[in-house]
Parts: structure tokens; C-alpha cells; sequence
């Protein structure tokens, strides 16, 4: 389950990987027991998904903390040196005479905003799939 979650939160097009998530949920749910619903118990697959999403979840965001700290090590160490060259810093702008750098989000930041998306979009289903949310449910 937890290479599934990997895998789709890798998937850069949201529109793919919301499709691949609705597909595999919508299957899962469908032949889950008709039972459990009518209870107004959440699935196993619904719960083993969940959590599993928050272990991946967990690994991802650890890493990117660890990425962001090496990032911004690396990035003090080239300010200082930045710093000392002659050139730097005139008029307010770089060493190249350009702009500051634009910051872009790391792959793992990229992976965690894909699972908490995921996340959303699993609730979602679940919920639609129990009944408790749309003209149905008790969320109208």
C-alpha cells in the first residue's frame, strides 16, 4: 500500500494522479462489503489506505525537513563566500549583476503537497461512497 501511495504522489500532473487515485479508490470501495456502509463503517482498504497515506506522509516530510536544512546550509555557506566577493552586492543585486534567485520547491515538497491533495481526495471519495456527503449525506 505504501509503494501505491509513493508512486501516485510522485505522478508531477495532478490531473493523472487524481484520475489514478479515483480509479483505484471507486474499485476498492465498489467491492468493498455493501455492508459496511450501511453500518456507517469506513471500509478496511479506506482505513489501511489512510494509514498508510500518513506513514508515507511522515517519511516524506522528514526528508524534506532534512533537505530544506542541507539546502539552507548549503546556501549560507554561498552567501558568505558571495559576501567576500568585490563585485557582490552593488546597486542590490548579485554577484552577475542579475536578480535574486528564484526559489523552487524541492521534489519533496513537490510529494508532500501531491499526498495532502491525496488526502483530501480520499476523505472525499470515502465520504461520497458512505453517503454522508453530497444531496444525500449530512453535509448539503
Amino acid at each position: 500500500m505504501e509503494q501505491l501511495i509513493c508512486s501516485l504522489s510522485k505522478e508531477s500532473d495532478d490531473d493523472k494522479r487524481r484520475e489514478k487515485l479515483a480509479g483505484i479508490l471507486d474499485k476498492e470501495l465498489s467491492d468493498a462489503s455493501a455492508d459496511d456502509a450501511t453500518k456507517g463503517e469506513v471500509p478496511r482498504f479506506a482505513q489501511l489506505f489512510q494509514v498508510s497515506l500518513d506513514t508515507v506522509g511522515e517519511q516524506v516530510q522528514t526528508a524534506a525537513r532534512e533537505a530544506a536544512l542541507e539546502k539552507q546550509q548549503s546556501d549560507n555557506g554561498l552567501v558568505a563566500a558571495l559576501e567576500g566577493d568585490a563585485d557582490y552586492g552593488k546597486n542590490g543585486e548579485g554577484a552577475d549583476g542579475g536578480d535574486t534567485i528564484e526559489r523552487r520547491k524541492s521534489p519533496e515538497e513537490l510529494q508532500l503537497w501531491a499526498l495532502i491533495d491525496m488526502m483530501v481526495q480520499s476523505k472525499t471519495r470515502v465520504k461520497l461512497y458512505m453517503g454522508s456527503l453530497g444531496s444525500q449525506g449530512e453535509f448539503r
